[in-house]
């Protein structure tokens, strides 16, 4: 009975600690109209409408938003020389039609960058989506974001049908990224995941972008703000990236101007024709966590043919297999029965693998640690050399033969006594 009452207070807390977010949630009003953050005051409209802005930080918070505007206007303008912060939580619904979600305007003045950075508190999801790909000059072009400067996303969820488009850089720290642009196409052609003119970086987070162009392409730009020669930098995070048209280019870079591809940790999954391509610059592999290539059908690496344009793959870790032959080493073959199969380990050793034959470098170290600890010992025990072969002498056997004395001569005393 206690418990069954137990039972029933805790269900009734969380309904009631449920309850709130549910009608908070419920009583937010759609928005029909953009809202322009270049010239709207600040204004507080979370507990509502799902929005509140702060003019003088540059803040854009947002709530369980729903945001459906029609027409040839976005959800959100915004000056691209501004830095803008977008704060949400809850779950929030941004739909464009014409226009992008969020759309920067203004010139790319050398040294007016502005940017557009999305974090998240209490995991909120930020659902964005077009949903009439408009080709026109100045419109959507297919992009939920559009006309960034620079665009960060730090954390929290971004589900985006439509891609992204910056005309600085585009950085991703933390988070999930979700990109889908597989049925989108305009009369331009495809749409690409992530569009950049200068530079896409992925240092962590999950990143998955389905494309039925390049999920990723940098371009370069012969404006005065290019400054970065490389283009795709790949320091971590999970990242699935595919493209589903035919003679397609996964991760592209490098077509107006030299853009290197440097690849330098994450665990990274690739599907389509081709993997990392650049036109015009090199691609450069440090290192990676794992790289998954199997459903590339072409070539996993391409550049182009220009002079300077080249692969580059660093050489695989061998720290681990030059730690198990030290550990070998430092062992007597002798004490062992047989010590061959931790010498053909060793020998069996082929330096010069690159990094994305780790794998086979890792097994190589664990071949000889495995050889060492299957070795069984020599027993020693009935080994004559080990026997004490030192000389028995009288004085050493005294001690035995004072006890049989001493035995015979009680007995002999004993025999005379009853005698008498």
């Amino acid at each position: 009975m206690l418990k069954s009452k137990i039972f029933i207070i805790l269900f009734l807390i969380s309904i009631f600690c449920v309850i709130p977010s549910l009608v908070s949630a419920a009583n937010i009003e759609k928005q029909t109209e953009t809202l322009d953050l270049r010239t709207h005051i600040t204004e507080d409209k979370l507990d509502t409408h799902g929005w509140k802005w702060n003019s003088q930080t540059k803040t854009l918070t947002l709530k369980n938003a729903n945001f459906e505007v029609i027409g040839d206007q976005p959800c959100f303008t915004f000056n691209k020389n501004d830095n803008i912060t977008v704060i949400y939580e809850g779950t929030n619904t941004l739909k464009a039609e014409s226009k992008s979600v969020f759309y920067g305007v203004g010139s790319n003045t050398e040294g007016t960058h502005g940017s557009l950075t999305f974090k998240s508190s209490n995991n909120g999801i930020l659902n964005l989506e077009i949903t009439k790909v408009d080709a026109r000059a100045g419109f959507n072009l297919g992009n939920t974001i559009n006309y960034a400067y620079d665009l960060n996303i730090e954390s929290g969820t971004i589900n985006s049908k439509g891609g992204f488009w910056t005309d600085g850089t585009t950085t991703i720290n933390g988070g999930n990224v979700n990109i889908n642009t597989e049925n989108m196409e305009t009369s331009l052609g495809k749409v690409n995941g992530i569009y950049a003119l200068v530079q896409v970086k992925i240092t962590g987070g999950n990143v998955d972008i389905k494309s039925n162009d390049s999920a990723i392409l940098v371009s370069g730009t012969t404006g005065s703000w290019d400054t970065k020669d490389d283009g795709v930098v790949i320091n971590g995070g999970t990242i699935s990236l595919s493209s589903q048209a035919s003679n397609s280019i996964v991760v592209s870079t490098g077509i107006l101007k030299n853009k290197n591809i440097i690849i330098n940790g994450g665990n990274i999954t690739l599907a389509g024709d081709y993997g990392f391509y650049t036109k015009n610059g090199s691609i450069k592999v440090y290192h990676v966590n794992s790289l998954n290539t199997n459903n590339i059908k072409k070539e996993a690496f391409k550049v182009g043919e220009g002079d300077g344009n080249e692969i580059i793959f660093a050489e695989a870790d061998y720290s681990k297999v030059e730690e198990a032959i030290a550990r070998a080493n430092q062992l007597n073959k002798a004490d062992y029965k047989d010590f061959s199969a931790v010498e053909r380990a060793i020998n069996a050793v082929i330096r010069g693998k690159n990094v994305l034959e780790q794998s086979e470098v890792d097994a190589m170290a664990d071949a000889i640690n495995d050889a060492i600890n299957s070795l069984e010992l020599i027993d020693k025990s009935n080994d004559p050399s080990k026997l004490d072969d030192t000389p028995k002498t009288g004085i050493n056997n005294l001690p035995a033969i004072v006890v049989i004395v001493l035995i015979v001569s009680f007995l002999v005393i004993s025999i005379l006594k009853r005698k008498k």
